[in-house]
């Protein structure tokens, strides 16, 4: 990332576009590079292991493809790295990994299946030309049946309950495209009386619009006449998320900065989804300020224009194409915003449909961000009334969220209590500084009980001398079990030398600790002990070090009896 600025004075000029992004490709750069020293450092491990291996100084080529195919440690480096040792890679049997894996995808990918129809798309454009789309100015219009197709195949009608792809002279439905999905409706069928619904509507070679229709009640027929209704609902919807994009768009431009490009995006009628080029999260500061500015330009209500020009005076008027987007010559210009000097807030090539006035899109709330690829960022959106719900679905989540926190605060204060540990008179009201006090309160509960338990095993004087060896055990009930290990630590250092027995009883479950200490690990292995234990208690198995093993049974009520054979297998 070093080289860029030398690359940008040497190729700025031809490609003013690098300039413009040197903050984005300088910060990718250098997060590849953060990457690929993982990868190196990570491939460099597991190859000084491998290379440990090697018989007749040829590292097999499977050994290689792995190096390459799981963990992205290119051939030439691995080689390069084992040539100082005068070891060689079958290169061979590299490549025959790399062809089996390339066969076992072409066998996985079965394919679009649509060649076949694309030949008969290509065939019905030839002959009738693009379909008119009308959908900018109505969402009701007259249409002629051109072409029918079912199956991939044209046919002359499409049967009542079936299923096909029609195309008409001119439609009111706007086919998916360019990020906005397709509409849907109702239809009749002119002179039949009778009526379809419009399941999904797509642009099929950039020229054609087909309708997906599930015929309901009567076949419809090259030639018939449809009087065709866009879901005004849906479409409502569907517009406001797309022209709140634009707005979002530039609002990120002017927050993060003007490498922020569009890398793909989803418009439907229950949210927007827009993927930008930008090397890392987004910080909620960031987040606020586009929120704040796309609400401020959706509130003051100005009227969304649109007109029809050629490319390049577009790009005169600064309008924001996508790069490596093909365009016609005659493009459709969208501006919408407050007007700022000689421009709006947001002027884009864009052939979607949008909102008459912004004050339609009624608000904005940004809802996800999250890394897409390397360098690239998901955000998602809500407008309108999914925003209200939204924030009401949240507060109730928050409200649940606090109610449970705080039940679990008053739990655990009143346990602190009753051990006798000091409790703040302050109650937090905050969830987050709850959360952080329940967890304070959990550790010192955990400490206390400790504590106590340690110390009764010392005041109760239960300590008995077993073939020469200390033993101690006890049974703790309603004890976390997560707290046996580190008392049974403390028991050790207290015994100095001896074997330690902890059940817990907890839950309907019991858990049980064998700690020995390193003096004694010769003659007992706690594993083998606890093993006597967990059988006692219902369980089977158990394991850990020969001075700490663990195990659990699901007889609570049998603790005792595993303290007791564990005794009875000492004495021996």
């Amino acid at each position: 990332y070093r080289l860029l600025p030398t690359l940008i004075g040497m190729m700025g000029a031809a490609y003013p576009e690098l300039k413009r992004a040197e903050a984005l490709i300088s910060e990718t750069l250098k997060l590849e590079e953060q990457r690929f020293k993982v990868t190196l450092e990570r491939g460099l491990k597991i190859l000084d292991e491998e290379s440990g291996r090697v018989k007749n100084k040829i590292l097999p080529g499977d050994v290689a493809f792995k190096l390459y195919d799981t963990f992205g440690f290119p051939l030439d480096l691995t080689q390069d790295a084992l040539k100082a040792q005068g070891i060689a890679v079958d290169t061979a049997g590299f490549d025959k990994c790399m062809e089996e894996q390339k066969k076992t995808a072409r066998a996985a990918w079965a394919g679009s299946g649509d060649t076949a129809t694309e030949k008969v798309w290509f065939e019905i454009l030839d002959e009738f030309g693009p379909t008119e789309f009308l959908g900018y100015k109505t969402e009701s219009a007259e249409a002629k049946v051109i072409a029918i197709v079912e199956d991939g195949k044209r046919v002359e009608k499409l049967s009542a309950m079936g299923t096909g792809t029609v195309i008409t002279n001119q439609t009111p439905f706007y086919g998916e495209s360019g990020g906005q999905v397709g509409d849907e409706g109702r239809g009749e069928i002119l002179g039949k009386g009778k009526y379809f619904t419009v399941i999904h509507t797509q642009k099929i070679l950039g020229k054609l619009i087909g309708h997906h229709i599930l015929n309901e009640e009567a076949a419809i027929e090259v030639g018939d006449t449809l009087s065709m209704n866009v879901d005004h609902k849906m479409r409502s919807a569907i517009r406001a998320n797309h022209s709140v994009t634009h707005l979002m768009h530039e609002a990120l431009r002017r927050v993060l900065g003007a490498h922020v490009a569009q890398k793909g995006s989803l418009q439907d009628a229950d949210r927007t989804r827009f993927d930008i080029s930008h090397p890392k999260a987004m910080t909620p500061e960031e987040i606020q300020k586009v929120e704040a500015m796309v609400n401020q330009e959706i509130g003051a209500d100005t009227p969304v224009e649109t007109r029809l020009m050629g490319l390049e005076e577009a790009r005169e008027t600064g309008a924001m194409a996508l790069f490596g987007e093909k365009y016609d010559d005659e493009v459709r210009v969208v501006a919408m915003g407050r007007r700022e000097g000689n421009r709006v807030f947001s002027i884009e090539l864009c052939g979607g449909t949008h909102v008459k006035k912004t004050g339609e899109i009624g608000a904005f709330k940004i809802v996800s961000e999250s890394a897409l690829s390397s360098g690239v960022r998901r955000i998602e959106a809500l407008t309108g009334d999914r925003v209200a719900a939204f924030k009401e679905e949240k507060a109730q989540q928050q409200a649940v969220a606090h109610g449970r926190v705080k039940a679990e605060n008053d739990k655990l204060r009143a346990e602190m209590a009753s051990l006798g540990g000091a409790v703040s008179k302050e109650i937090p009201t905050d969830t987050a500084e709850m959360e952080k006090e329940n967890k304070k309160l959990q550790k010192e509960i955990s400490d206390l009980r400790r504590q106590k338990a340690t110390q009764s095993v010392d005041a109760s004087g239960d300590v008995k001398d077993i073939g020469g060896m200390k033993f101690t055990g006890k049974v703790l009930a309603g004890f976390p079990p997560k707290d046996l290990k580190p008392m049974a630590d403390d028991l050790k250092k207290k015994l100095g030398s001896g074997v330690i027995v902890l059940v817990a009883t907890d839950e309907g479950k019991a858990s049980i600790v064998v700690a020995v200490t390193d003096d004694l690990t010769g003659r007992v292995s706690a594993v083998d002990l606890v093993k006597i234990g967990a059988e006692a208690l219902g369980g089977k198995g158990g394991g850990g070090r020969p001075d700490m093993a663990q195990a659990g049974g699901p007889n609570p009520n049998a603790a005792n009896d595993a303290v007791g054979a564990i005794e009875k297998a000492l004495a021996g």
